[in-house]
């Protein structure tokens, strides 16, 4: 339903016809004929014109999904039975930015803009405002026209660095020996083959056994999220690089949330589905099961130090396997997502 109002300009045309009518009263008829007949008549006349215009139709490609971070292209079509003038504005949700206000003739022309992808979450581009004057500026009409699009906004991916080989050594597809994770006491029924004998020489009456951190491998792994204190970005963008860095390894990824879970699989389809799941990710406590069968625990303590990784009841600073400046972003596009 299209809106119709005057504009500042209207209001003084208005205004002065008003007091044209005042005077009109107090010193005769002359001041009606000279100043409000013909205002009167204009800002009808005009308000005619503006009520006339057709509701306009529009069409919008937008993008569906995204990193945080990156600037896509909105495209617009406005068209209208009969074309005419118009401010086209797109309604931007707060998680994105970008100046989505154009002049342009309602005609079926194709109108883009560029937005940022602000901010982690489900966002939302649309619907569109339309709004159209007369030719002296005293009236407007508004129209709100065409639906909203869906944005959803994955967490950043960082680049992980040689640092973060130790996750897939430990829950990687692979059984190799290859990579050391340290030593410990001997049990019984370790290999003979895996004993330190070195590290073993200095531990009087107690045997040392080799680590490999290939060892005990799976390729289905957990990725579980956390975050209690005020760092639930940092967690999602920790918690969807690792888990990016596993699917490129060709290990089945789950996550868990406080919202719920996705099961372990492969493919890019499910790429989408695990970062779409941390997108929507939000700070609260994980359900004791679900932080009792992850693989990996991504998490923040309360106070927000900083972010930490467990692996295998292993504490990391996700640092360590970024970089102390949170590591490069990898420089990722939706149309990267499904490759």
């Amino acid at each position: 339903m299209p809106t119709t109002k005057l504009t500042r300009r209207g209001k003084a045309v208005l205004a002065v016809a008003a007091l044209g009518l005042v005077l009109g009263y107090a010193f005769g008829g002359r001041s009606l004929n000279a100043v409000v007949v013909p205002a009167a008549a204009l800002l009808g006349a005009t308000r005619l014109y503006v009520r006339a215009f057709p509701e306009p139709s529009v069409e919008r490609a937008a993008p569906s999904e995204g990193y945080r971070g990156d600037r896509r292209t909105v495209e617009l079509v406005v068209d209208a039975a009969r074309p005419y003038p118009a401010t086209v504005r797109d309604r931007l949700s707060d998680g994105l930015r970008g100046d989505a206000e154009r002049r342009a003739e309602a005609d079926g022309r194709t109108l883009t803009y560029d937005v940022e992808l602000a901010e982690r979450g489900v966002e939302s581009v649309g619907p569109c405002a339309v709004r159209a004057t007369d030719p002296f500026g005293l009236w407007t009409v508004g129209f709100v026209a065409g639906d909203s699009d869906q944005v959803t906004v994955f967490p950043r991916v960082h680049e992980l660095r040689d640092t973060a080989a130790l996750l897939s050594g430990y829950v990687g597809p692979t059984d190799a020996r290859e990579q050391f994770a340290g030593v410990r006491e001997y049990e019984r029924g370790d290999p003979l083959r895996d004993v330190n004998w070195k590290a073993s020489a200095k531990r009087p009456n107690q045997f040392a056994v080799t680590e490999y951190a290939g060892e005990g491998a799976t390729d289905r792994v957990t990725v579980a999220a956390e975050a209690v204190g005020p760092r639930a970005d940092s967690v999602a963008e920790a918690a969807a690089s690792v888990a990016v860095h596993l699917l490129d390894a060709g290990v089945a990824v789950g996550v868990a949330t406080e919202a719920g879970r996705v099961e372990p699989a492969h493919g890019d389809p499910h790429r989408r589905r695990l970062l779409a799941a941390l997108a929507s990710f939000e700070r609260g406590r994980l359900p004791r099961h679900r932080r009792a069968d992850a693989d990996v625990l991504v998490h923040a303590p309360e106070t927000g130090e900083h972010v930490a990784v467990t692996v295998d009841g292993t504490d990391y600073r996700y640092a360590e396997f970024v970089g102390d400046d949170a590591g490069p972003e990898r420089a990722a596009s939706p149309g990267e997502v499904s490759a």
